[in-house]
């Protein structure tokens, strides 16, 4: 009985488990290009300091037609450039940005070895597309308001999931679902890695202190996060190229 609805339930689920890990691989793309594409194309320089944006805004007003309220606006200290005293924390630079990077690509693993687990039983691959979700959603939720309780959950939820990784690895899984520990593939070492990652992100975080706001711009990351994302991305696109199994 159990084969017959595994086999019923497999198709379709297969094509969610597809379509999900495409999205994931599709949309991280996207997201490194709008990333990166600000830095590739050349920008008017900053103001360094108050000075120079009253110079600057006394400059574009005497560009424009003739204002004399303009220019008195212009004239007056307005710069609302970055303060000295105001740089970016260590979580908003680099501990919760590598956390939502490391969540999507761990969750573009699991759609992706969804399809081969429904094909073994329909609870695999179930879990592995609840995972799959889960793991976006943890990545979206940290971005719009990180909390120390989103990351408690990251961090005991990722932790639980690795540690049932090695249990599968080393001694299988009671009620016979799985008799013998599975092969160690280069899909699960790739997750792995970056639940593991998203783990010390969120420890850290919790101890240096979590930010009152959403997620900082891309711009405001450390650049070794941001080559980080373009990494991941790259590494979810060869692994699918290349059909390495889980």
């Amino acid at each position: 009985m159990h084969a017959v609805v595994s086999a019923a339930a497999a198709p379709g689920a297969t094509v969610l488990a597809h379509t999900l890990h495409y999205a994931i691989v599709g949309g991280g793309a996207l997201g490194v290009v709008a990333l990166l594409a600000p830095r590739w194309l050349p920008s008017p320089s900053a103001p360094r300091d108050a000075h120079e944006a009253r110079v600057q805004a006394l400059r574009q007003a005497l560009a424009a037609p003739y204002d004399a309220t303009r220019l008195l606006e212009a004239g007056r200290p307005s710069y609302a450039g970055p303060r000295v005293g105001t740089p970016a924390s260590l979580s908003e630079r680099v501990l919760l940005p590598l956390a939502v990077v490391a969540s999507a690509a761990a969750a573009g693993v699991h759609a992706a070895a969804g399809p081969a687990h429904f094909r073994e039983a329909t609870v695999f691959g179930l879990f592995f597309t609840a995972g799959a979700l889960a793991q976006l959603a943890w990545a979206g939720g940290l971005a719009l308001r990180p909390t120390p309780p989103l990351l408690v959950a990251g961090a005991v939820g990722n932790l639980a999931v690795v540690a049932l990784w090695a249990t599968t690895r080393t001694m299988g899984l009671p009620w016979g679902l799985l008799p013998q520990p599975e092969a160690i593939g280069p899909w699960d070492l790739a997750s792995v890695a970056w639940e593991l990652l998203v783990v010390g992100c969120c420890v850290a975080a919790l101890r240096s202190g979590v930010p009152q706001t959403r997620l900082a711009d891309a711009g405001r990351w450390h650049p070794g996060v941001r080559w980080f994302a373009v990494a991941s991305v790259l590494g979810l696109v060869m692994l699918s190229l290349s059909g390495a199994g889980s």
